[in-house]
């Protein structure tokens, strides 16, 4: 991830770790792809603040790129006088549960004395309920040779984003249908979910990172009242668990939902929403980095810089 600052680039070398052009036609699949970014954070991590996005599909598909993020945070970082030494990775993939979540952050090492907290950023919703909270075998990487370093390949993220949106009449019947197949499982499995994330919360702190609940996308212009029943039975427990664990809880819909033509289907988003919702999300994070501008460049750097 490339900033356009010298200085920047200088003090916090984010992405040097991203494997050589010669590479980037090597794309690792999504899992893959989250356990080099484990590597990497305990082989040589990147300074600064380190912002993890943890989630399923539907998280995966609502940030652009890891390097459009970066810059994106730090920019806004600068302008509200926050800390621009900021890494943004996302390490989510299909049917990813909150057990796969804290699997990545057990493997992470402990926060450095005088290092800052990370923040993690742990995608909540629907999708995230259905299913028993599984344990995934982590992906199989070669082992480093003597002085090799690790890296990030370029993976792929937007499997939606060729694709054009469902036919509306398509998209309202999914909400009956999600009530129809899934709403036993979410039933079945709603309490196990909550306790994997009480888990998960504890294993952040306790990793030195700052645990932050994210409302992941959903057509609620389109949904309406559909799901109200399980949106309220899992954000319910949420917000204990949020209180308990005096942890912040957002949700990213306001000021107004995304439009419809947003979502390939109901959680999906496509790229235009992708751009949206990762620009609400940059803003939340700013919210949490500390004032302290560790790479030493202003406001006035940035400050005519245009925010994609």
């Amino acid at each position: 991830m490339l900033v356009a600052v010298g200085a920047v680039l200088a003090l916090v070398p984010a992405f040097a770790t991203l494997a050589p052009s010669a590479a980037a036609d090597e794309r690792v699949g999504e899992w893959r792809h989250a356990w080099e970014v484990v590597r990497l954070v305990q082989e040589r991590p990147p300074r600064g603040t380190l912002v993890f996005c943890f989630g399923d599909s539907t998280a995966r598909e609502s940030t652009v790129r890891d390097s459009r993020w970066t810059r994106q945070l730090r920019r806004r970082a600068a302008a509200a006088g926050k800390t621009t030494a900021v890494v943004a990775f996302t390490m989510a993939s299909h049917s990813q549960t909150f057990r796969m979540d804290r699997q990545l952050v057990a493997a992470m090492p402990g926060r450095e004395a005088g290092r800052p907290p990370g923040i993690a950023l742990v995608g909540v919703g629907l999708s995230r309920f259905i299913g028993r909270p599984v344990r995934q075998r982590p992906a199989a990487m070669e082992p480093l040779t003597s002085g090799q370093a690790a890296i990030v390949h370029p993976w792929s993220q937007h499997l939606y984003a060729g694709r054009p949106p469902l036919p509306l009449a398509h998209k309202r019947g999914l909400v009956p249908r999600w009530m129809d197949r899934r709403w036993a499982g979410f039933r079945r499995w709603r309490r196990a979910n909550l306790r994997a994330v009480a888990k998960l919360l504890v294993l952040c702190k306790d990793r030195g990172l700052l645990p932050v609940l994210v409302e992941l996308p959903l057509d609620v212009r389109l949904v309406r009242h559909g799901l109200d029943r399980p949106r309220r039975s899992y954000r319910a427990g949420l917000r204990r668990l949020a209180a308990r664990y005096g942890v912040p809880y957002l949700s990213l819909q306001r000021p107004t939902p995304l439009p419809t033509s947003f979502y390939w289907d109901l959680m999906h988003l496509l790229p235009p929403g992708t751009r949206v919702w990762q620009s609400r999300l940059s803003d939340a994070v700013v919210e949490l980095l500390p004032k302290d501008d560790a790479v030493g460049i202003g406001a006035a750097t940035v400050a005519a810089r245009r925010r994609p």
